[in-house]
């Protein structure tokens, strides 16, 4: 039977490589661009790689001067969240100037073309009537 650390080890490289799979499977879907995806796939990787190689997150702990490595792991992560966070926000940011932009030229259609059936309704009633 394997010791915990090689279960612990085992266990956190099959879940990023679950993870993997479900984000090519959302870009295969088109539920997630390509583009957002490598954010998710690089934190699937950090993570498989941690849980493979264990030794490298008390390393790099001890060289930030964290006293309990899985912390860093979490920071990590966290770090992770906000930057995926901030991805999001720029995308949303670019979506509500598009829509600006599109309900400002449809609303100038809209204008444009109300003014002419008006025209075409004055001239249309002008004509019969002369």
């Amino acid at each position: 039977m394997p010791t915990y650390e090689v279960r612990v080890q085992i266990a956190g490289v099959l879940l990023a490589l679950a993870a993997i799979a479900l984000v090519v499977e959302l870009v295969r879907r088109r539920r997630l661009t390509e583009w957002q995806s490598i954010a998710w796939l690089a934190a699937a990787v950090v993570a498989g790689a941690f849980a493979f190689h264990r030794r490298t997150q008390f390393v790099l702990a001890d060289l930030v001067g964290i006293y309990y490595p899985p912390v860093l792991i979490l920071a990590a992560f966290v770090f992770g969240g906000l930057v995926i966070v901030l991805l999001q926000s720029v995308a949303l940011t670019r979506l509500e100037a598009r829509n600006r932009r599109l309900a400002q030229s449809l609303a100038l259609l809209q204008e444009r073309v109300d003014r002419l059936e008006g025209s075409v309704k004055r001239d249309g009633a002008g004509g019969k009537n002369g």
